[in-house]
């Protein structure tokens, strides 16, 4: 994602946009691969990033007057190469070795003096390599004297995409409260759109109105502590909702050059996820919970996910597992960073419409409000790292009711 004077922005009576480029503009298109061209040069050339990026002011950012596009898109390049320390041994222990050996003269002069080149020769010879590896490697751990190794862009177009979604991920860092209005959200769809959200740890609650599906996630603005991380994870969440497949709209108030305004996304925008979706993440709660319930001896039968619950159109729950046995069914959410409001809230709206067949397991280290879950009623189990699964089963086998086959 790109932030600070990468950034470019559109801003004026309390809204603020990006200022998005258009892929398929030919001027646009020849810079994006003239940056592919220089990168794939270097690697050829095994060059340093300082090299590269020298190159890039040179023959890209020149004396062009939108030099913020152009340093921007380079740097969303550079994210996408691998760069390498290269030393025959670690450029700290090289640096000792060379330093041990005295000081040296600029030239041997008439008696002959001991000079850099002689000293790297020297120590060649030890190491069985030659004199450039010495002095390449000599400074080797410094970011601008890595060398790339590769470059993993697919095409200019790609480019472009990325640089478009990166501009929009560096507003949302900024984001104080994100909406999104979904019409439609079926469950193949909201699963791993959810299980991004927890993956990222984002403060979230999703409820049923006249426009469908309303998300509202919690920005990094809205918090006291973890406001860098937690705000990577809102903007990493972007390329997520972008696997949609159909309208969507994002509201979010941002603030911008001290000011809070309003940003709006849409699916017609035309931005284009870089990832692939993600649906087969799972957690490491839910993996170790799979796990022991394996190894468990019960009749009951575990399933991943389960139907989206509409809780009353206020809000909308997608369980992590299901449980069935013998005609009965059960779920299960395994929550994660929540505040404590939201939790009792949750507990409340599945006390109001009855969903008497859901256990919710709580984890006490993730809690935002460290005084644990006193005054929460139903069947709800609180961990620390791993989800019991004795005392689930047990709250599963009470709660569990009999299952409605269309």
């Amino acid at each position: 994602m790109l932030t600070g004077t990468r950034l470019r922005v559109r801003s004026s009576k309390g809204v603020c946009s990006p200022s998005f480029i258009d892929p398929e503009n030919e001027r646009y298109e020849a810079r994006a691969a003239l940056l592919l061209t220089l990168a794939h040069d270097a690697v050829a050339r095994d060059q340093t990033r300082g090299e590269l990026v020298a190159r890039i002011e040179e023959e890209v950012v020149g004396d062009g007057v939108d030099h913020k596009l152009s340093r921007g898109l380079a740097d969303v390049l550079l994210k996408r190469c691998t760069f390498e320390s290269v030393a025959p041994i670690p450029a700290p222990e090289l640096r000792a070795e060379l330093f041990r050996r005295g000081p040296v003269a600029r030239s041997p002069g008439p008696s002959n003096r001991k000079t850099a080149q002689t000293v790297f020769e020297e120590l060649a010879k030890e190491h069985g390599v030659s004199p450039e590896a010495i002095e390449r490697g000599m400074f080797s751990d410094l970011k601008e004297e890595q060398r790339i190794q590769s470059c993993d862009v697919p095409s200019p177009r790609w480019l472009l995409d990325r640089y478009n979604v990166a501009l929009a991920q560096g507003l949302l860092l900024h984001a104080t409260e994100v909406r999104v209005q979904l019409p439609t959200l079926r469950p193949e769809q909201a699963r791993p759109l959810f299980r991004q959200i927890k993956f990222r740890q984002l403060m979230h609650r999703i409820q049923r109105n006249e426009d469908g599906y309303l998300l509202i996630l919690d920005g990094p603005l809205s918090l006291f502590k973890l406001s860098t991380r937690y705000g990577m994870g809102l903007a990493q969440f972007l390329p997520a909702l972008l696997h949609i497949d159909g309208p969507w709209k994002l509201e979010a108030e941002v603030k911008w050059k001290r000011r809070y305004r309003a940003m709006t996304l849409t699916h017609e925008d035309g931005l284009r996820s870089h990832t692939e979706p993600t649906g087969a993440w799972v957690s490491r709660e839910e993996e170790w919970f799979e796990e022991r319930f394996a190894a468990t001896d019960t009749d009951w039968q575990l399933e991943r996910g389960g139907p989206l619950i509409n809780l009353g159109g206020e809000a909308v729950l997608v369980p992590d597992f299901t449980f069935r046995n013998n005609g009965r069914i059960a779920m299960i959410e395994i929550v994660g960073m929540w505040r404590k409001a939201y939790l009792k809230s949750r507990v409340q709206l599945l006390e109001k419409h009855a969903v008497d067949n859901l256990v919710l397991a709580v984890s006490k280290n993730l809690l935002a409000d460290k005084s644990g879950l006193r005054g929460l009623k139903g069947p709800v189990v609180s961990f620390a790292k791993i989800v019991p699964v004795r005392d689930v089963l047990d709250l599963v086998e009470a709660c569990a009711i009999e299952e409605i086959c269309d």
